[in-house]
């Protein structure tokens, strides 16, 4: 197969997609972007990034229009590799996997696709999808035999956003079939963008080796924060004794406790997996339990935020709040809201305080009017830090450590409440500016 002189449609380009088909691009394919959402394309097209994602526009202007092209007209397209990386949300209410988007695009061509050509899925999914539900799709659709006259594999996406266009020629590639041809021809896909090409045969295989990466990153992230809420409760400060426990160990280093575990797979890859196993005798309990000591995070800061004003004669809906840091994670720096710790945060903060005026935000990458569309209000430094009666910082950005923290500080409440989510801050320092009271996860 002259795998170069395939076509290639990639069906979503959100930060998987856009990512993947640039990248891609880059390698010598030509590749046709397709997405439903038309303003998305408007800015592909003029060039911009729609993520926040290094370098993104410099392959954009290098590439659109010459072999690079995004459409939300799906009839243009004539390809011979389709590319899924459309979303697998998580219903809120049920937390049941959506599959809808994937069942939507395997309709979309399956009508188009013909004799010999190759469908990739790369979209997180429970155990078993992409075989009876993808292939049965497609098979119906175009008419076509699933593995004779087609070639249908899965090959996950495993990029951390902030360093994905790096990552995709680097992270080795998952590459698992319905048959031996499948497999075959979409490992001959991805060795053109990366020499290391891990052939896990079955599709089954490919699909519960993405479930595993994100589930065993929440489990361990979890512990750590079990941990947290263990030594909160005995007076002992979790971040300095992961230091300690870390100090020249080489084996098994402890996370530092956080505000919960967020993004866009973190938050619901165990319940996909809590969902694939549904039928089977085992459970996933362990990763489940991770799951909601996570999720318990952003209650327990906020009951601690509570119990701390009260102690000061306070209330917290008449309290001025400014918090720092939306983005699901501050480094790598991302613009991504999704699955957010921040977010869900402030939803139970709101429920709490429903009358609130006194919630304030910002985020050195988010811009101005999306922390408005939260019902908050954007807050510059000066104005957040002033007055405030409680502080927080919820992710990781760098640009916080070259902040004039100490003449900050002075302008707040001199009882103000200040939380370090990410430790981010020496407690000592902090709790010598006027009567500041220090606290984080698990300290």
């Amino acid at each position: 197969m002259k795998v170069q002189e395939k076509r290639i449609c990639i069906l979503g380009l959100g930060h998987v997609g856009l990512t993947l088909a640039l990248v891609m691009a880059e390698k010598g394919f030509t590749v046709i972007g397709y997405d439903i959402d038309e303003n998305l394309i408007d800015i592909i097209n003029q060039k911009k990034s729609p993520i926040l994602e290094p370098n993104l526009e410099n392959y954009l202007d290098k590439y659109l229009g010459d072999k690079f092209f995004a459409t939300t007209d799906l009839n243009e397209i004539s390809a011979d590799i389709y590319i899924i990386t459309v979303g697998t949300p998580i219903d809120s209410k049920t937390k049941l996997p959506k599959i809808s988007f994937i069942e939507n695009a395997s309709r979309s061509i399956g009508g188009k696709i013909k004799k010999d050509d190759i469908v990739i899925l790369r979209s997180t999914v429970p155990i078993g999808v992409s075989r009876s539900v993808v292939a049965p799709i497609l098979t119906e659709s175009s008419r076509l035999k699933c593995g004779s006259d087609f070639c249908l594999s899965y090959a996950p996406e495993r990029t951390i956003e902030g360093e994905a266009l790096k990552e995709l020629s680097e992270l080795p590639q998952i590459v698992g079939g319905f048959n031996l041809e499948s497999c075959s021809k979409s490992k001959q896909i991805f060795s053109v963008i990366t020499k290391n090409i891990v052939d896990v045969k079955s599709l089954e295989s490919a699909e519960m080796v993405k479930i595993m990466n994100n589930t065993f990153r929440d489990v361990k992230f979890g512990y750590a924060n079990e941990m947290a809420m263990i030594c909160k409760d005995l007076g002992l400060d979790m971040a300095q004794l992961v230091e300690f426990a870390n100090d020249g160990y080489k084996r098994d280093k402890i996370p530092t406790p956080s505000p919960g575990v967020g993004g866009a797979c973190l938050s619901k890859d165990s319940y996909i997996l809590s969902y694939s196993v549904k039928d089977i005798k085992h459970k996933s309990n362990i990763v489940s339990l991770a799951r909601e000591t996570n999720e318990n995070i952003p209650k327990e800061i906020v009951s601690s935020i509570d119990a701390a004003l009260s102690k000061l004669n306070k209330k917290l809906e008449n309290s001025k709040i400014y918090i720092i840091g939306f983005a699901f994670k501050g480094n790598p720096e991302t613009a991504d809201l999704r699955g957010s710790t921040t977010i869900d945060f402030l939803n139970e903060l709101k429920f709490k305080t429903p009358n609130s005026q006194s919630i304030f935000g910002y985020d050195p990458v988010i811009k101005s009017n999306k922390i408005d569309d939260l019902n908050i209000q954007y807050s510059s430094y000066a104005e957040g830090f002033k007055d405030a009666d409680v502080i927080l910082f919820m992710n990781n950005h760098l640009s916080y450590k070259s902040l004039d923290i100490e003449n900050l500080l002075k302008t707040a409440s001199k009882d103000c409440i200040f939380f370090d989510a990410w430790h981010l801050f020496a407690p000592s320092s902090i709790s010598s500016i006027n009567k500041i009271n220090y606290q984080g996860v698990g300290v």
